[in-house]
C-alpha cells in the first residue's frame, strides 16, 4: 500500500473542502442578509407594526395553514411507512425538517436522526431505506412540478417584464427532461427487471471504477439491492399507493394556499397583485432555494420574494411584512416544533442516538409493530 499523499484529494477530503465551502457560502449570504435589513431598518419597523395589527381571523387562518402542513408533512411520512402513526410521523418529519433548517450540509445529520427515530420504534432497517428513497423521489417531484406549473404560468406573460421570459422557457425544459428520466428510471426498474438489472450491473462497474479512485467509497453490491429495492417498492405501492398519492396532493395544497392567505392577510389584492403572481414569486424562488446548499434557503428566500412582489406591484412595507410573516410559519416555527419533537423523543427513554436494529426484513407492515407492554415509553435517563 502506498503512503497518505495530501496533495492528491480523497473522497473524505472533497466531502471536508465541500462543507468549508457551504460555511463560507451560508456566512456570506448571511452577511449580506445583515447589511440589507441594517440599510433598511425604518422599512423593517413598519413591517413588524404590520406584523403585530394582523387582524386575529388572518393570525386563526395562519395557524390553522401552518397546523394543516404539520399534519399533511405527517401524514406523508407515515404513507411511505406502513406501521407508523401519524403522531410518530410528525414527529420524524418535524425533526428532520429542523434539522435541515438549520445545519449547513444537513443531509447526512438529517438522515441519521430519521434512521435513529425509525429504529426506535422497531421499523425494519429495509423499510427505513425504502422510506427515506421514497421520500426524496415525492420531494424532488413537488418541487419541480410546481417549477413547471409557475414557469407555464410565467410564460403566458403574468410576471409583467419582471422576470424575462426565457427564464420560464428554461425552467420548463429543465423540468419536463427531470420529471419525465425520473419517471422513466424509476418505472424501469420496478416494470422491467431485466432492463433494471441491465442498469444496475452498469452502475456496478462504475462503482468499482470510483472506488479504484476514492478508497473510502463504501463497496454495494448494487444489483442485489436493486431487486430488493424493486421488490419492496411494488408492494409499498400496492399497499399504500393510493395513501402516498393523497398524502403528496395534500401537501401541496397546503405549500399553494399558504402563501396566497399570507399576502392577502396583509391587505394586498388581488388588483395590486394577482393570484398568478403570487404563486410566481414564490414557486420560483422555491426552486431556487431547492438548488441551494444554504439551510432553507435562508436569504435568498426573503430578498428573492420581497424583489418579485415589489416588482409585481405590492407595497414595500406590506410585501416585507408578508414574506417576514411567511418565512416565521414555514421556517422559524418548523425549528422550534422540530426540537420539540426531537426533545420529546430523547426524553421518551431514547437517550442514544443509534439504537439496536429491529429484527425483520421486509416492509413494516410485514414486520409489524413491536411494542413493550408499557407502550413506546422507555426508562428515563
Amino acid at each position: 500500500m502506498g503512503h497518505y499523499d495530501p496533495t492528491v484529494p480523497r473522497g473524505g477530503d472533497c466531502v471536508e473542502v465541500m462543507r468549508h465551502w457551504r460555511r463560507w457560502l451560508t456566512g456570506a449570504v448571511l452577511a449580506v442578509l445583515g447589511l440589507a435589513i441594517a440599510s433598511h431598518r425604518a422599512e423593517m419597523a413598519a413591517a413588524l407594526r404590520e406584523v403585530a395589527d394582523l387582524s386575529p381571523r388572518w393570525v386563526a387562518v395562519l395557524a390553522a395553514l401552518s397546523f394543516a402542513g404539520i399534519i399533511t408533512n405527517g401524514l406523508g411520512a407515515r404513507s411511505v411507512t406502513p406501521g407508523l402513526t401519524l403522531g410518530r410521523g410528525v414527529m420524524v418529519h418535524q425533526a428532520t425538517t429542523a434539522a435541515n433548517n438549520t445545519l449547513v450540509g444537513s443531509g447526512p445529520v438529517s438522515l441519521g436522526v430519521r434512521i435513529a427515530m425509525l429504529r426506535s420504534w422497531q421499523v425494519g432497517d429495509r423499510s427505513i431505506g425504502l422510506s427515506v428513497i421514497v421520500l426524496n423521489i415525492l420531494s424532488a417531484y413537488k418541487v419541480w412540478l410546481i417549477a413547471l406549473a409557475v414557469a407555464s404560468l410565467g410564460v403566458s406573460g403574468a410576471a409583467r417584464n419582471v422576470v424575462d421570459r426565457s427564464v420560464f422557457a428554461i425552467v420548463i425544459a429543465v423540468a419536463v427532461v427531470v420529471l419525465s428520466a425520473s419517471t422513466a428510471m424509476w418505472w424501469t426498474l420496478i416494470r422491467h427487471p431485466r432492463l433494471s438489472d441491465r442498469v444496475a450491473h452498469w452502475f456496478q462497474r462504475m462503482l468499482c471504477f470510483v472506488r479504484q479512485r476514492f478508497a473510502r467509497f463504501p463497496d454495494l453490491d448494487i444489483p442485489s439491492l436493486a431487486a430488493e429495492l424493486r421488490r419492496d417498492a411494488r408492494d409499498l405501492v400496492r399497499s399504500n399507493g393510493r395513501r402516498i398519492v393523497t398524502a403528496a396532493t395534500l401537501e401541496q395544497m397546503v405549500i399553494v394556499i399558504t402563501p396566497l392567505a399570507v399576502i392577502r392577510a396583509f391587505g394586498i389584492g388581488s388588483e395590486t397583485v394577482s393570484t398568478v403572481q403570487v404563486l410566481i414569486a414564490f414557486g420560483l424562488i422555491r426552486l431556487v432555494t431547492a438548488l441551494t446548499p444554504i439551510p432553507g434557503g435562508i436569504g435568498i428566500n426573503e430578498v428573492g420574494t420581497a424583489a418579485l412582489l415589489i416588482g409585481f406591484g405590492g407595497p414595500e412595507t406590506t410585501v416585507l411584512a408578508a414574506v417576514v410573516t411567511f418565512r416565521a410559519i414555514t421556517f422559524l416555527l418548523p425549528i422550534f416544533i422540530g426540537g420539540a419533537c426531537f426533545a420529546l423523543w430523547r426524553w421518551r427513554g431514547r437517550s442514544p442516538l443509534i439504537v439496536t436494529r429491529a429484527s425483520g426484513s421486509d416492509l413494516s407492515s410485514r414486520e409489524g409493530p413491536h411494542r413493550s407492554p408499557r407502550g413506546v415509553r422507555g426508562t428515563r435517563h
